[in-house]
């Protein structure tokens, strides 16, 4: 695993940090003047730091629009059967595990990094999952499909115009069950 920043504003108080992130987010304050005001409360941190820092929490904000976007790409996107909205949490969620352990120590393995682990395996388990699902739906899809238009053979013996008709129609609404 790659080796985890660590920044001395990760070591400061939590509502501290809570407010250099939102000093950050919102450009409310330069880079400098977020080092003099922590200075001024008496955290020894360098302005090099406080740039460091903010890189890092501004790559880790865009990871995670990047992750949203996604999301919505799959929802807004998809057909058929409805499982859009598992698909983008998993996006999501595997998107925020990952950047967890490539910010873990590998020396540093712990509860957390385990059940990250874990729970990747899980996230990986209920994609398969849910193409088996799709599959499955698709097969079912295309046996009604088949059953409908032997039927149809069947019952309109004699009027091959009205047959390729109905057969077509049926066609059609497997495709749209399908997209």
């Amino acid at each position: 695993m790659a080796r985890r920043r660590h920044s001395k504003i990760d070591g400061l108080p939590q509502e501290i940090i809570a407010a250099v992130n939102d000093a950050i987010v919102n450009k409310r304050k330069t880079y400098k003047q977020i080092e003099a005001w922590l200075r001024a409360d008496g955290y020894e941190v360098s302005e090099s730091s406080v740039q460091r820092y903010g890189q890092n929490f501004l790559a880790k904000l865009e990871r995670i629009s990047t992750a949203r976007e996604q999301a919505k790409a799959i929802i807004e996107t998809s057909n058929g059967l409805k499982t859009e909205m598992g698909e983008a949490t998993s996006t999501v969620a595997f998107q925020l595990l990952m950047d967890m352990l490539i910010n873990t120590d590998s020396d540093k393995v712990d509860k957390n990094t385990l059940n990250a682990i874990k729970t990747l395996a899980s996230l990986e388990r209920s994609s398969v999952g849910r193409e088996k699902l799709k599959l499955s739906y698709d097969k079912g899809v295309n046996e009604a499909a088949e059953r409908i238009k032997d039927r149809l053979r069947a019952e309109l013996d004699g009027h091959p115009e009205l047959i390729k008709q109905m057969c077509e129609i049926a066609e059609n609404a497997k495709n749209d069950l399908k997209a």
